[in-house]
């Protein structure tokens, strides 16, 4: 009730009490039937009065209840905008999607504060399965639950409308089958879909039916994540394209020049040899004459494959262009450890390889070039590209090793 209200009220009881003192006077001066009479009818007035301010002060009452209601409600929606403001700052700077599936049940923990047993669940795609990748309680803390890594398969309907983009209010979270989580409770299920791609579901689970007002926080979260993991697997994308050859999968000359650079730093620290060798296809033009250029982009994703398979696991293959490919060879104990790799390639590569059904004899010539603490990368690639050259000279199918020419 307002200061008014109250001084209104506080009046009308001090004018009643009045009235009522001003009767009684008048009654002792004149008893009998008129003085009872007027009597009677002070107190039916006076207490309507105390009955209709009775009446009021309820109605005030409700109407406090109500405003402070009002104000509850409104403090609770702050709290949740900021709730999803702190989480899209995060999202925003996140750089790989673990970042963004922990963010994503934290803010869904939080927003579902008001339910203390509420369970928040991130599941990622494999296949047609679902992966556990992160989990949040809000009666935890938000701490992990020991879920991550569990495999839940969905029915394949259920799977099929989540894979669609379909928001999915379910009675029992058994329905989805998430292990470790009591059936019985009820869930919201929400897919991180966006621009055709499905990036998993956010799943928000509680005893009790959560509030429509959080429930629309969550939806709100969800697209925010989905954005977020949409942009990320963009960016993936984008690194990825640009640092490999689109036909072969292998790295380009930009890969191949950062990782070369690397090399030899490590060369610089250990003491050990850093070989760089370049091959050239013999013949590959011909094959794109006569038999087109996709036999030709098929032969050399064949040969790509065969130079991935005959390498160690710290060598690096790329492609710089055309039918030249390149290798970096690190960790070298002496030359020999480089012409032993120069073999394998080529006779990797000089076994036959079947394209469209025929079976084409190609050979490789490749360039040896031997790097030491101070060698250069640009040395190194003009030495391997001098180096093939002798070879495609001499003989088709060999290696040579570059040697630092001798003043005559």
């Amino acid at each position: 009730m307002t200061t008014s209200g109250r001084a209104a009220t506080v009046a009308a009881f001090v004018a009643v009490g009045g009235a009522d003192a001003l009767l009684l006077a008048a009654w002792d001066r004149r008893p009998g039937p008129p003085g009872w009479l007027a009597l009677a009818a002070a107190l039916l007035v006076s207490g309507a009065v105390l009955v209709g301010q009775a009446v009021v002060l309820r109605r005030h009452r409700a109407l406090l209840r109500r405003h402070d209601g009002s104000l509850a409600a409104v403090r609770k929606a702050m709290v949740r905008d900021q709730i999803l403001a702190d989480i899209g700052t995060g999202l925003l700077t996140a750089a790989d999607p673990t970042a963004v599936h922990h963010l994503a049940v934290d803010g869904t923990a939080a927003l579902c504060a008001e339910a203390p047993d509420a369970l928040a669940v991130l599941l990622a795609p494999d296949g047609d399965e679902l992966v556990v990748m992160a989990t949040a309680r809000t009666d935890l803390d938000g701490a992990d639950v020991g879920l991550a890594g569990r495999r839940v398969e969905p029915p394949a309907d259920l799977r099929a409308r989540l894979v669609d983009g379909e928001v999915i209010g379910i009675a029992s979270v058994g329905e989805l089958g998430v292990p470790g989580v009591s059936a019985g409770r009820s869930a919201l299920v929400m897919p991180l879909a966006v621009n055709g791609r499905f990036f998993g579901v956010l799943v928000a689970t509680a005893d009790r039916t959560l509030p429509a007002e959080v429930r629309r926080a969550l939806e709100t979260l969800r697209t925010q994540v989905a954005l977020a993991l949409d942009a990320v697997a963009l960016t993936a994308e984008l690194r990825v394209r640009a640092l490999h050859d689109p036909l072969t999968g292998l790295g380009n000359r930009a890969l191949i020049g950062d990782r070369l650079a690397q090399a030899l730093a490590r060369a610089r620290r250990t003491g050990r040899r850093v070989g760089v060798l370049l091959l050239d296809l013999n013949g590959f033009k011909l094959v794109n004459d006569t038999l087109g250029h996709e036999a030709g982009d098929e032969l050399l994703r064949a040969v790509a494959a065969r130079l991935t398979h005959c390498l160690r696991l710290e060598d690096t293959v790329g492609r710089l262009g055309g039918d030249e490919f390149v290798i970096v060879a690190e960790d070298l104990p002496d030359l020999s450890a480089a012409v032993r790799i120069a073999e394998r390639v080529v006779a990797a590569v000089d076994a036959p390889i079947m394209v469209e059904g025929r079976r084409l004899p190609v050979t490789a010539s490749v360039g040896l070039a031997l790097g030491n603490e101070a060698s250069t990368a640009d040395a190194l690639l003009r030495h391997a590209d001098a180096a093939m050259y002798t070879a495609k000279r001499r003989k088709s199918g060999a290696y040579h090793v570059y040697t630092t020419p001798t003043a005559a």
